[in-house]
């Protein structure tokens, strides 16, 4: 061992030693802890010098139970073994002499690398886990969209399966097929006839509306379907419209605190009327 490297696992005071044990999930967590501040090779740990790291984390910790000491411990008697075992001379013999089995003299410190090895994996497996966890709790799925459009061989084409296009990319031909693909997948004929309405209420009027509600509910707050209710489908698009534009506006809040939880609006205070 280097001189730089036995000063650099040497010179922390006992101060810095000085860590709650409950911040490690075991003994291993703490030797892998030891072992990369000192920024040496896992495959070679200088067992004498973290040994003495880890005896000291032990005897500066405060806050050890006795249930997480013994697991702490027996790892502590296995590096003190260990230490003794590199330290021991090796035993000579001639060369015409039956070598003994060789596992009673192979590196002492080859299962311990292979444990913490292991739980290395098993560790950087449950951090990306996490990571995909915390990544994919801020995404909302759309529920109803994944849903199938027969292509022209007859099989499903997802939504998932669509690749992104350019609309410069896409010709009015292109247009035509695809709207005739879902006139033969839809069958509007059993639809019978509908009759598309044109509504010229203001979006403002909405806006008004919504404002209203909420200045009169309870906290100045109402879960989002309520606002729906009783009205007619053209009323609902107008109020659709009037929530994203007071949304934009940051004169209304549009919370939800989990994906399974209802959708809730709450009126900023300061917030008024247009016609006001």
């Amino acid at each position: 061992m280097s001189l730089r490297l036995w000063y650099s696992l040497r010179v922390a005071s006992v101060d810095e030693y000085q860590v709650k044990l409950a911040s490690f999930e075991g003994p291993l967590d703490l030797l892998l802890f030891l072992i990369r501040r000192a920024e040496v090779d896992i495959h070679d740990i200088p067992i004498g010098a973290i040994t003495s790291q880890y005896l000291e984390v032990l005897k500066s910790a405060q806050d050890m139970d006795v249930e997480q000491a013994g697991e702490f411990l027996v790892l502590a008697a296995t590096l003190v073994e260990m230490k003794s075992r590199l330290l021991s001379p090796k035993p000579e013999h001639d060369d015409s002499q039956v070598l003994p089995d060789a596992s009673a003299h192979e590196d002492p410190r080859c299962e311990l690398v292979q444990q913490l090895l292991a739980y290395q994996r098993f560790r950087t497996a449950a951090e990306t886990l996490d990571s995909l966890r915390n990544e994919f709790s801020n995404r909302w799925s759309a529920s109803g969209v994944a849903g199938a459009i027969p292509a022209d061989d007859g099989e499903a084409t997802t939504v998932e399966e669509v690749q992104d296009l350019d609309i410069g990319d896409v010709h009015l031909l292109d247009l035509l097929e695809a709207f005739e693909r879902i006139t033969l997948a839809v069958d509007f004929s059993r639809l019978g006839e509908h009759q598309v309405t044109f509504d010229d209420t203001p979006i403002g009027l909405h806006q008004d509306d919504l404002v209203d509600r909420l200045a009169r509910s309870p906290e100045k707050r109402m879960r989002l379907e309520a606002i729906f209710e009783g009205r007619n489908r053209m009323d609902r698009i107008g109020l659709f419209l009037a929530l994203l534009e007071l949304a934009r506006e940051q004169r209304i809040r549009v919370r939800q605190a989990q994906a399974s939880e209802p959708i809730e609006l709450e009126l900023v205070d300061g917030a008024v009327s247009i016609t006001q």
